[in-house]
């Protein structure tokens, strides 16, 4: 029976530590592994990738001021921290009175951020044609895409059929297919974006597979391919 690298080695080595010899030896021939190691580091660069931008941030004054307005509060009213107005003993009913204001104030201001922000068009890096494998009726496309944030892969595969007791992978792969990498699960609505790991040479993995897999445990190719295409700058 083959033993399998341990998840919690796999995990390790995707955060930057050096395998063990024996762990080394065993990657190097292994596809489920290397398939679980790429989809760890994949977890790890998008971790890394966490900007302070990204974190919440304070509602400005504005947020505030309109919270007195709809509360009928006096314009120099101001707004104190909750110890405060717990020792002042304010009714409750005012507070989640507040509280639900500043909800619904809180949330126009995010979609008139969200709104106002100016759009970028992401540049389309290279584009496939998806066509259809060993007696499939379904074809599509595949995009990669970069933008500010990164890079993404964008599968359409209208009208695909079910899968009982399975589910569809999207992989990149070298373009003799020996090498694979997994990138996510393919919507089943046909419709996905999913986010490259950060440093990923595309260009050396030109070619996208889709690949109907089950719940059997094992993170590797099932070799049950639906589509395959080739990525075209």
């Amino acid at each position: 029976m083959v033993v399998h690298c341990d998840d919690d080695d796999l995990t390790i080595i995707a955060l930057g530590e050096p395998a063990s010899a024996t762990d080394e030896a065993h990657l190097q021939g292994c596809p489920r592994c290397r398939s679980r190691l790429d989809q760890l580091a994949a977890v790890v660069a998008t971790s890394r990738a966490v900007r302070d931008e990204d974190t919440p941030v304070a509602p400005p004054a504005a947020v505030w001021d309109a919270i007195s307005e709809e509360l009928g509060l006096e314009s120099d009213a101001t707004v104190t921290s909750l110890d405060s107005r717990r020792r002042r003993r304010r009714s409750v009913g005012w507070m989640v009175a507040a509280a639900s204001v500043a909800g619904v104030l809180v949330g126009s201001l995010a979609t008139v951020v969200v709104t106002d922000s100016p759009s970028t068009s992401p540049a389309i890096v290279a584009s496939a044609g998806l066509d259809p494998l060993d007696g499939a009726t379904v074809s599509g496309t595949a995009v990669v895409e970069e933008d500010s944030t990164g890079t993404v892969l964008r599968v359409s595969l209208p009208e695909l059929p079910d899968v009982p007791d399975g589910y569809y992978e999207v992989w990149m792969a070298t373009s003799d297919a020996s090498t694979m990498v997994a990138i996510g699960t393919l919507d089943p609505r046909g419709e996905t974006v999913l986010r490259l790991p950060s440093g990923m040479p595309v260009g050396d993995f030109p070619l996208v597979d889709v690949s109907v897999e089950h719940f059997d445990g094992d993170a590797g190719h099932s070799a049950q391919s639906l589509v395959r295409g080739l990525l075209q700058a």
